[in-house]
């Protein structure tokens, strides 16, 4: 296979890169430094764009790349951002008394296998699907909430309500439950029109950036939202369409 296209190692090298920072965030969230885990979540998030970007720029994707990816992935977007949550809230709340929340604990596992499942879905038979994500990419649920704890922990004297087990563990059952709905979730390809292509890649840039300097999560999170939304209404939008096509009958027509 190397000697084939030995261009491989290079987006199989984000790839580790993206399980490696994951695996380190994942440390961090053990070790209580909960702000810089998620901000390495996001960084993973960035790092697992590079991979399929560099694999498509090199014409070096792989069999192996795919199972790489859904790995890391698994490791930096669903486990990661777990620990995170439930080491936060297991340091802050006293003694065993998280386990006097048991909705909270069992959404936490929840998440971890509707990602799973979400991952193994799409290695089976989504991949081939070039425009589009069936379900909310495991990459931008785990980067939301990251950015989410980021945003909450930094300004936690401010908006210390957001740090509620009751809303933490409601956002991430939702989040779990759309990467198994069906809604299509455009997938970010470089846009054909010039002007939105400048645009595109100068906004990812800056969103890079922020990463890179830890700064303004909730622009992040507002993103990943705005992206959520878009897939709703596109889904909603294509769902109209096919609705159109069914109801539209030749025969009658050539009648009339």
């Amino acid at each position: 296979m190397l000697k084939g296209n030995p261009k491989i190692l290079i987006p199989n090298f984000f790839t580790g890169m993206n399980m490696f920072i994951g695996l380190v965030s994942i440390f961090y969230s053990i070790n209580g430094d909960f702000f810089n885990a998620a901000w390495l979540i996001m960084l993973s998030a960035v790092l697992d764009k590079l991979d399929g970007t560099t694999a498509r720029l090199f014409n070096a994707s792989s069999d192996f790349g795919v199972e790489f990816d859904s790995f890391s992935d698994f490791v930096s977007f669903s486990l990661a951002p777990a620990i995170l949550v439930f080491s936060y809230f297991s340091r802050i709340i006293p003694g065993s008394k998280i386990m006097e929340h048991p909705y909270f604990v069992a959404i936490v596992p929840i998440y971890v296998i509707f990602c799973a499942v979400r991952l193994a879905r799409y290695n089976s038979y989504q991949s081939d699907d070039h425009d589009y994500f069936s379900g909310l990419t495991s990459t931008m649920s785990g980067g939301m909430i990251a950015a989410y704890m980021a945003f909450a922990i930094e300004n936690t004297e401010t908006f210390g309500f957001l740090l509620s087990t009751d809303i933490v563990a409601g956002m991430m059952f939702i989040q779990a439950c759309l990467m198994l709905l069906p809604f299509k979730y455009p997938k970010l390809k470089m846009p054909k029109n010039k002007i939105v292509r400048v645009f595109s890649i100068t906004y990812f840039l800056f969103l890079c950036c922020l990463i890179f300097m830890r700064r303004l999560p909730w622009l992040l999170y507002i993103t990943s939202i705005l992206y959520v939304i878009i897939g709703v209404l596109r889904t909603r939008k294509i769902t109209v369409s096919i609705s159109n096509m069914t109801e539209f009958d030749p025969e009658k027509e050539e009648q009339n």
